[in-house]
């Protein structure tokens, strides 16, 4: 599927895209209060927001993350989840919390 969002549209949004999206967290660092933590939301709660299709939200988020993104924060993000996947595969402790996560048993 090839989908294009004229520029317009995507300058106008793509700020408040980012802002309301995953990509720029306020939310889970655990020292935050609940109150002060604030989840990004997904494409189709962005898109009902701010009265776009969902398509039209997830290219605006797409492109936007790659403009406001270097490429050394994507491979810092890479090589953090690499280590936090094998960290957990070994121990089955969260490199990120520090705390013991029960392995899930397979179905």
């Amino acid at each position: 599927m090839t989908y294009f969002v004229d520029p317009k549209t995507y300058y106008a949004y793509k700020d408040r895209v980012l802002e309301l999206s995953q990509s720029i967290q306020i939310n889970y660092p655990e020292h935050l209060p609940p109150n002060k933590r604030r989840p990004g939301l997904s494409d189709e709660q962005i898109a009902e927001r701010l009265g776009l299709d969902v398509f039209t939200a997830r290219e605006i988020r797409c492109v936007a993350e790659r403009e406001y993104y270097g490429l050394d924060e994507w491979q810092k993000a890479l090589a953090f989840k690499e280590r936090a996947c094998r960290g957990y595969a070994k121990t089955g402790l969260s490199s990120a919390t520090k705390k013991y996560l029960p392995k899930r048993q397979r179905s």
